[in-house]
């Protein structure tokens, strides 16, 4: 993670890990402004298997952050990102191999 990523990504990370304690966050993707300003972005928690409502959670997390920009979160428990991730034609795959680590617990 020597990659430096946007204080408001961050801080949206820095969030989601207080709500749910992920094993990994992904930033999937992001829009910027002319100037380089982030616009938009999108990120991806890969959560334990007890988080069973995925949507539910990811409500809870854009409920609970005050994000200045636009931003969408999507949740996988940890059973399901395994499972697809020896499919490549899966959104998690794509993620997996193309998005920015901005998170992981540490073992």
């Amino acid at each position: 993670m020597n990659k430096a990523f946007d204080p408001i990504i961050m801080n949206m990370a820095d969030e989601i890990v207080k709500i749910c304690s992920p094993f990994q966050i992904f930033l999937v993707s992001q829009k910027t402004d002319r100037k380089g300003n982030v616009t938009s972005f999108k990120v991806c928690a890969v959560v334990d298997d007890s988080y069973v409502d995925h949507s539910e959670l990811e409500s809870e997390i854009l409920l609970k952050t005050d994000c200045p920009v636009p931003c969408d979160i999507i949740v996988y428990n940890i059973t399901d990102w395994n499972e697809c991730l020896d499919d490549d034609c899966t959104f998690a795959y794509r993620v997996d191999n193309e998005g920015d680590l901005l998170y992981e617990q540490k073992k």
